[in-house]
């Protein structure tokens, strides 16, 4: 098989957007050309989510957090597995985000006022119940259900056995941004891409085999090689999009309903895209290789036909030299025989 001219990383990327046509040369390459495009988009892509995340979080969350605690939330003391909040009412925080809801109340209550408050937070996508010796936290979205937490188990992990509110906004200050944005960098890519790799080798699982489906319906040979290839890099326009949109949620909120299924579906667009133009490329290159062969037997025979054409007054002039010789000769031998008389030679 005719091998391609290697393309750049980055043009390798405009390609496989813009130019439908580069998939027949993506098609010819070895899967591991393939292969490595793929990893080093996913770098990318995770190296680029990172940072945003994690400059997000140093910027704005972490600051937001700090302020929030200073400002919203009563003084309160943790000692030994105990918190005691300074508020004669119950502290309910309802305006961090939708369908979040907060309470907090450290006094002494029965089962029943407990009761009351995790059918409050059961009505939220987050919830999360402060009580004075555990927390009860709920999450839709982890889809764990309600969970108890004892209050030790948080005193270990800020680990110390004894705090205030004024505390953890001293210790909040004291961070060094810098270092906690890199430290968070390097493990949010970590995650990211792991997690991100596993889903993606099924997509282009799935893709292959939609590749080889429509190269079968359309006659088209295709090795492994070619379908892994289509499909590596008809997913590049999809994470690009994925990029963006995750950039947009992390930073304003913006949700797209429907995003996952635009995800996937333009990439079976691009594949099914790539295989029909590359059957027309096919049976273009076929077209063309079939008028060169007619050409080249219509040149043969005129090269023929003009070798036949220049052969012929040679021929001629040959058979009338050789007449000539034949005429001379005769003409010599009778030239000797009346010699021979006139000498009376018999």
């Amino acid at each position: 098989m005719e091998k391609t001219k290697k393309q750049g990383f980055f043009k390798s990327i405009k390609n496989s957007i813009f130019n439908f046509d580069s998939y027949q040369d993506f098609a010819l390459e070895e899967m591991k050309r393939g292969i490595f495009y793929f990893l080093k988009l996913a770098i990318l892509f995770s190296v680029i989510i990172a940072i945003v995340f994690s400059v997000l979080q140093v910027v704005v969350t972490i600051p937001n957090a700090k302020n929030f605690i200073a400002s919203d939330i009563p003084d309160f003391s943790y000692s030994n597995g105990i918190l005691d909040v300074k508020s004669d009412e119950t502290v309910t925080i309802d305006n961090i985000a939708d369908q979040v809801l907060i309470i907090a109340d450290t006094k002494d209550l029965d089962e029943t006022k407990i009761n009351e408050y995790k059918d409050k937070i059961n009505l939220y996508d987050i919830g999360v119940l402060v009580l004075k010796d555990k927390v009860y936290l709920k999450n839709s979205y982890a889809g764990t259900g309600l969970q108890e937490i004892p209050m030790s188990d948080i005193g270990s992990i800020y680990g110390k056995n004894e705090f205030t509110k004024q505390d953890i906004v001293n210790d909040i200050n004291s961070i060094n941004m810098i270092s906690l944005c890199i430290s968070l960098a390097f493990t949010v890519f970590l995650g990211f891409f792991i997690t991100y790799l596993i889903m993606s080798i099924l997509d282009i699982i799935i893709l292959a085999l939609l590749s080889n489906i429509v190269a079968m319906l359309l006659r088209v040979r295709m090795k492994v090689s070619a379908l892994v290839n289509i499909s590596v890099h008809a997913m590049t326009l999809p994470i690009i999009l994925l990029l963006i949109y995750a950039i947009v949620l992390m930073t304003t909120g913006f949700e797209i309903k429907y995003f996952n299924i635009m995800y996937r579906g333009i990439a079976y667009i691009y594949v099914i895209t790539a295989v029909f133009l590359i059957r027309q490329n096919l049976i273009k290159q076929q077209m063309e290789l079939t008028t060169i062969v007619q050409k080249q037997k219509e040149l043969k025979q005129q090269l023929e036909e003009k070798e036949k054409e220049q052969q012929e007054p040679k021929e001629k002039d040959e058979q009338k030299d050789k007449k000539e010789d034949e005429s001379n000769d005769k003409k010599e031998e009778k030239d000797n025989n009346v010699g021979k008389e006139a000498n009376g030679e018999v």
